[in-house]
């Protein structure tokens, strides 16, 4: 009896798995997508700040430019305002072929301005730190100031379109100076970025971050 039963059951356990459903991916895998895509949308602090700036200040190019630069030189304009700015840029003056792209980002930029922290007190930043580009060597650093210290985070350039101003990069190792001496190199583990910059004008250029946030460089 134990046997005829053992049998039936074992015919009968193919039949039972033909009918159960396929597992999903796990919602883990979901919410990646998910996230990376809400990244290349931009933040969500993005559609209030574009409307606090047509409110206060008339939506054209010149008026536009013309709070950026001030926003960059002396960090005194109210930071919604900037975040707002920089979007309607974006959407204005795009890089691109209809725009003619960007020619060349080469050269020493003063991070001044940043949307990747939503805390609108730390969007101005604090201490500084240059962005150094050089396409024709594919070398770039990023170089900041802290009392007695400076820390280079150098990388290299993997490509560079100027059509859409696009700039790809990964960071690789830090150096840790201490009054001008090296006292410490650190390999960190990093991901690929992306500068996608849309204007470049003058002494100030506006990027975005493949992270999703808004950059205001100074020359």
């Amino acid at each position: 009896m134990q046997a005829a039963a053992s049998s039936q059951c074992a015919r009968a356990r193919p039949a039972l798995q033909r009918q159960l459903p396929a597992r999903p991916h796990p919602p883990r895998c979901r919410r990646s997508v998910a996230a990376r895509a809400a990244a290349a949308a931009g933040k969500p602090s993005e559609p209030a700040a574009l409307a606090a700036f047509k409110a206060a200040h008339p939506a054209n190019l010149e008026e536009c430019l013309s709070l950026l630069k001030t926003a960059a030189t002396t960090k005194a304009v109210d930071p919604e305002i900037v975040e707002g700015a920089l979007v309607w840029l974006e959407q204005n003056t795009a890089a691109g072929p209809a725009g003619g792209g960007v020619q060349s980002v080469d050269g020493s930029w003063r991070l001044v301005f940043s949307t990747s922290t939503g805390l609108r007190f730390f969007q101005y930043i604090p201490v500084k730190e240059d962005l150094v580009i050089d396409t024709a060597s594919k070398a770039i650093s990023l170089e900041s100031e802290l009392g007695p210290f400076r820390f280079v985070i150098g990388g290299a350039i993997s490509g560079w379109r100027p059509e859409s101003g696009e700039l790809d990069f990964q960071f690789s190792a830090v150096d840790i100076l201490l009054f001008g001496n090296k006292i410490w190199t650190v390999n960190p583990a990093t991901k690929p970025k992306t500068y996608s910059f849309y204007f470049v004008g003058g002494r100030i250029s506006a990027a975005r971050s493949s992270a999703g946030g808004l950059s205001l460089l100074l020359k």
